[in-house]
Formats: structure tokens, C-alpha cells, sequence
């Protein structure tokens, strides 16, 4: 139902119409959907309905027929009813901001009252996002933080030889052809890896060949005998030629791929707590997807490689109250404990 004025002096009243052209202290209410036989009853140029199904209608599901927000206040006239957008229509009105509802979330900015009517100020930009996440945060029209996927969010992985992506929230990583790397010396190999050739002629003489893993090594690193004498630890691989697989002999830990000669002179695997950088870590002993994640000031590749979950051009950072991550002591996503702005209330385990 919706109101009108009425007054002594002025008692017109046209059936199915929407406005009345008086004015008075007496409100009364009347239909909100009036009767109508076609369209010209609803003054469809004024009010934006259409006659449907025998009622003055606005077209649009998402739209209903409300008076102009503050109209009472400004103007004297709260009917200037017209189709607009539900949320429009769904207003408080107010004297003062302590008698609006606040955002959902304190992030979102403060309720207002303007010219009598409730309103959200809502941050354009919201300044907490980790960047190459491959989503942005935003505040609803309710003041709640929600998370959009966002495509151009992209992870920087400092490797010139993949092209970096996004694909449904997740950072991924395709290999560029094999060819010239865009940087530096060295070569793509087609596979996301940066190498030292592709072929001999890369090597630039006839003493050196290019090795299975694109590297340059001397000619005879590719006999297939045992060369002790030219320095290898076992057939074709340590010393001047390829790194040894685990289980090869060694002397020395660049004899092996994994970097680690064990105590019995053979190559063994990269451990979480060898305290050399080896294997798929980022840095001593941390980063790999099977050891812990690097304090903040060591290299990492990736946001997970880091404690703090914030991974900035190839550096883990400490936690902070704007970065788009529940870490440190926060309670929730940069708010609580340490940070200046309170965490939204939870009910039976669920945000609001």
C-alpha cells in the first residue's frame, strides 16, 4: 500500500489513476497496483508501468513502483511514483546516521542520512586485495564483502617462459613455445623451463653438445663411458657434464640434480630439512608444496609458498591489515585483533 494527500478543497479522483494534483495534511492509502484497462490508465510516460493483467505494473521484475526517495522531505510529495529498482525502493528514512543500519561489514564504509533517507558510502575501491589472487573485493549494496573472480588479476611467477593466467579463480601457468628467452640469455624449452640450449648450435662450438636437459656440456659428456678421468662421478653426469639422478655417486652436491651428495657418496633426494635450497623449494627449506611455507623475506614463486599467504615480486611479506589475507592474529580477512577494524558479527558460525 502507498499514500497520497487529500484535501477539502481538492477531492478529484479519476478511477485507475496514479496521482492526485493536491495537496493537504490527510494521508490515506490507495492501491499500490491500481485497475486498469490499458495502458493509458497508468500514465505509463509518467510512472513507467504498463497495464498487465488488469494492474498498473512496472514491465521489469527487478523494478516495483515506489516513491522518489526523500520526495516527502524535498518537495512535500512523497507519491512521485515511478518503476525504479528495488533497492531504491526498499528505503529507511532518518533524522540522523546513528538511526540507519550499518554496512554488514565495517570494511564498507558508514551509513549516512541524506535529505531523510538512509544511505551506504560505500568505498569505490576497497584496499585490501592481494594482488594476483585472480579475484577482487567489492562491498554489495547491503555493505557485505564478497569476492569476484577477476581474469586480469593475474599472478606475476617471475618465469619468462610460461604466459600467466587466470582460469575460474586460480592462477595457471602455460609454457611458451619452445625458442629465444624474452629476457636475459637462455631459451624456452617448450616446457615452462628456461634453458642453456635446444640444440649443439646453441652452444656456439663444436666442443660443447646440447644435453637432454638443455644444457651445454663438453662433447664427451654424451659417450656414454665413464669418464672419471675428465672428471664425472658416474656415465655421462657429474662434474663438468649433467647432474646425477639420486642413488648416482658423487662428491660434491652440484654432482646431483637434487643438490644433496649424501654421506655414502650417492645423490639423494631434496629433504625439507637439508638446509640447502634444493628440489622444488623456494628457498632453504621451505616454499615446495611438501615443506613448510617461508617466513616472510624469503623468495617465493607463489602465494602459498609464504606463511603470511602474500607473495610480492618473488618476496614472502609480513602479515598486514590491508592485504587481502586472514593472517597473523586477525580474526577474519584484515579485521580483528591487531587491525583497527572489527570483524563483521557471527551468528551460529556464519559472517553477517
Amino acid at each position: 500500500m502507498w499514500k497520497r494527500h487529500l484535501c477539502a478543497s481538492c477531492a478529484v479522483f479519476l478511477a485507475g489513476a496514479l496521482w492526485a494534483a493536491c495537496i493537504g495534511d490527510a494521508y490515506v492509502d490507495v492501491e499500490q497496483e491500481p485497475p486498469c484497462d490499458s495502458t493509458a490508465d497508468c500514465d505509463a510516460e509518467r510512472t513507467g508501468t504498463q497495464c498487465i493483467d488488469g494492474r498498473c505494473r512496472c514491465p521489469s521484475v527487478e523494478e516495483e513502483s515506489c516513491c522518489e526517495p526523500g520526495a516527502e522531505e524535498e518537495h512535500g510529495d512523497p507519491c512521485k511514483r515511478q518503476c525504479r529498482p528495488i533497492s531504491e525502493c526498499n528505503v529507511t528514512r532518518c533524522e540522523a546516521p546513528r538511526d540507519c543500519p550499518k554496512p554488514v561489514d565495517p570494511r564498507c564504509g558508514e551509513a549516512l542520512c541524506f535529505a531523510g533517507v538512509c544511505r551506504l558510502a560505500l568505498p569505490e575501491q576497497l584496499p585490501n586485495q592481494r594482488r594476483g589472487d585472480c579475484t577482487t573485493l567489492r562491498c554489495d549494496e547491503s555493505g557485505q564483502l564478497v569476492a569476484e573472480l577477476d581474469d586480469s588479476d593475474v599472478f606475476n611467477d617471475e618465469n619468462e617462459c610460461t604466459v600467466d593466467a587466470c582460469a575460474q579463480g586460480t592462477s595457471v601457468y602455460h609454457p611458451k613455445e619452445a625458442g629465444d628467452a624474452e629476457e636475459g640469455s637462455g631459451y624456452c624449452d617448450g616446457e615452462g623451463h628456461r634453458v642453456g640450449c635446444l640444440s649443439d648450435e646453441d652452444c656456439g662450438t663444436p666442443s660443447y653438445a646440447c644435453s637432454v636437459s638443455g644444457r651445454c656440456v663438453l662433447e664427451w659428456c654424451d659417450n656414454g663411458i665413464f669418464d672419471d678421468a675428465s672428471g664425472e662421478t658416474a656415465r655421462d653426469c657429474g662434474g663438468p657434464c649433467e647432474p646425477c639422478r639420486a642413488g648416482q655417486p658423487c662428491v660434491a652436491d652440484s654432482d646431483c640434480i637434487e643438490g644433496v651428495c649424501g654421506p655414502d657418496m650417492l645423490c639423494d633426494d631434496a629433504d625439507c630439512d637439508d638446509r640447502i635450497q634444493n628440489g622444488a623449494e623456494t628457498d632453504v627449506d621451505c616454499g615446495a608444496p611438501s615443506c613448510p611455507a617461508c617466513d616472510a623475506g624469503l623468495r617465493c614463486h607463489a602465494h602459498a609458498s609464504c606463511k603470511s599467504g602474500v607473495c610480492e615480486d618473488g618476496t614472502c611479506l609480513d602479515p598486514a591489515c590491508d592485504d587481502g589475507v586472514k593472517n597473523g592474529d586477525e580474526a577474519g580477512v584484515d579485521c580483528g585483533a591487531s587491525c583497527p577494524i572489527a570483524c563483521p558479527l557471527f551468528i551460529s558460525g556464519k559472517e553477517i
